[in-house]
């Protein structure tokens, strides 16, 4: 079949790019060529980066992610970059932004505009039907190509995630349009497809391609090792590389200027909720939060794990934020949006102010004291099924405790004072304070987040220690 008589197919690919990895470009081949081989002819591939209004936690601002676009294809002879998405004053969903290519192709074609190479192709003579414009299908002329949604295996499988995508969305872009879905590493799109009544129903216009080479190269890791200083160099395109050098992007400092302009009004909600939605723990101290994702009556025991899982399988695309933000509209974010921001990691001491009045009041021996000043601590924060551990480590000796938040448990402070309470920790605001209640009076202490540092109060009688701490990446 020559391919004047093939079917003619462009490809539009929508997302953040933050930034454009050799991967994304990698998607385009695939996609092409499992298309060419099962009888179309691909003429054009689209990129379509997502606008400022996004507003996901380090996001670059769309010009500079367009012009990195721009660069890694700009040796390309058929994909080409579209600023139209990014343009718009608010977040566009995808099948609105399908919808407008489709429209762009059909006025392409209507001026005679070819969308390929841009030579001219032998027009053939198909009479028009009146009607055309109100009919479902994907064409109002035969000779305008086909649009489909070029995306990896984990955007198909968000389709699944309750309430993240409208139905109707879902449905235009299967049976409207169609879809080329590539393959990842542990994905199955082929059973998620199975699975879905809709999807199966639409199944021979969703194209599963499969990647036999695998290539986990992910944005979010590229940012991480930018972040850190480590060579990013042959896993994006050169230009891009250099582009991001000499624009200082990605840089710790730029991504934390980022992230002070986004953490304000709902948007702090919206990431704080972020930190808890992997955690099995906060779902099953919530399940206020899963029935009004599910839905009443469709919220089991054990929910708590597989929405903890979904949202870990979503935290390197754009889905997660879509879900946040439908949870932060449909929530009572007073519930959710005021909790504290991860304390989970490893933390080094960077200062320790009143560390022995604070020792002098626990009664503290002299020369403990002389000792344990010299230290630096290190704090490690684990989450064990349903518990939090506290780990404080030194060279002198370690102490560590577990506890169940709201649940008031034993605690023998062994290496540090030796002596019984009876503590309970609670979450109040950004915060989770902990009352121990024993022979000394006032006593407690309180962990929480700010500026990226952890911070440490603790009290005892008329005494107060105050220490900060760095993650340890």
């Amino acid at each position: 079949m020559s391919s004047l008589e093939k079917t003619e197919v462009v490809l539009l690919a929508c997302g953040s790019f933050n930034p454009i990895t050799n991967m994304h470009l990698r998607m385009f081949e695939l996609g092409r060529d499992h298309l060419e081989d099962t009888g179309y002819n691909v003429v054009k591939g689209i990129v379509s980066p997502v606008g400022d209004r996004y507003e996901k936690v380090g996001l670059v601002k769309a010009c500079n992610r367009v012009t990195m676009a721009k660069l890694a294809t700009e040796n390309s002879d058929w994909i080409t970059v579209d600023e139209w998405e990014c343009q718009q004053d608010d977040w566009t969903p995808t099948a609105k932004v399908l919808q407008h290519h489709h429209e762009e192709l059909i006025s392409n074609e209507n001026n005679n505009d070819d969308v390929g190479t841009g030579k001219r192709r032998k027009r053939r003579k198909v009479e028009q039907n009146e009607n055309a414009c109100q009919s479902s299908c994907i064409n109002t002329n035969a000779d305008t190509p086909q649009l489909k949604l070029l995306c990896g295996a984990d955007m198909l499988e968000s389709f699944g995630v309750p309430k993240l995508w409208k139905t109707d969305d879902i449905e235009e872009i299967v049976s409207r349009f169609g879809m080329v879905v590539i393959t990842r590493c542990g994905s199955n799109p082929e059973k998620f497809i199975n699975q879905s009544d809709l999807l199966y129903k639409h199944r021979k216009n969703i194209h599963v391609v499969r990647e036999w080479v695998n290539n986990e190269i992910s944005a979010t890791h590229v940012r991480r090792s930018l972040r850190r200083g480590r060579s990013v160099r042959y896993l994006l395109p050169d230009p891009v590389v250099n582009y991001i050098q000499e624009n200082n992007l990605y840089t710790a400092e730029t991504e934390q200027k980022i992230f002070a302009c986004i953490m304000s009004g709902e948007n702090q909600a919206l990431f704080n909720v972020q930190y808890h939605l992997y955690s099995k723990v906060w779902w099953k101290q919530h399940p206020d939060v899963g029935v009004q994702l599910l839905g009443p009556g469709h919220y089991r025991d054990n929910d708590h794990e597989n929405l903890a899982q979904n949202m870990q399988i979503l935290g390197h695309g754009r889905s997660l934020h879509l879900v946040l933000r439908q949870i932060t509209l449909e929530i009572d974010t007073q519930s959710v949006g005021n909790m504290p921001l991860t304390l989970c990691g490893t933390w080094d001491m960077l200062s320790n102010v009143n560390f022995e009045g604070y020792m002098i009041a626990l009664g503290i021996s002299l020369y403990t004291r002389k000792i344990a000043l010299r230290l630096k601590h290190r704090k490690v924060i684990e989450e064990v099924g349903d518990q939090y551990v506290i780990k404080t480590l030194s060279t002198f000796r370690n102490y560590a405790f577990s506890f169940r938040v709201n649940e008031e448990f034993r605690e023998f402070t062994k290496g540090l004072d030796d002596r019984h309470c009876k503590s309970l920790v609670q979450r109040e605001g950004n915060k989770i304070k902990c009352v121990q209640k024993g022979e000394k009076k006032n006593r407690g202490w309180a962990h929480w987040i700010e500026d990226d540092k952890l911070h440490l109060e603790m009290y005892c009688e008329d005494q107060v220690c105050k220490q900060v701490f760095k993650r340890v990446v």
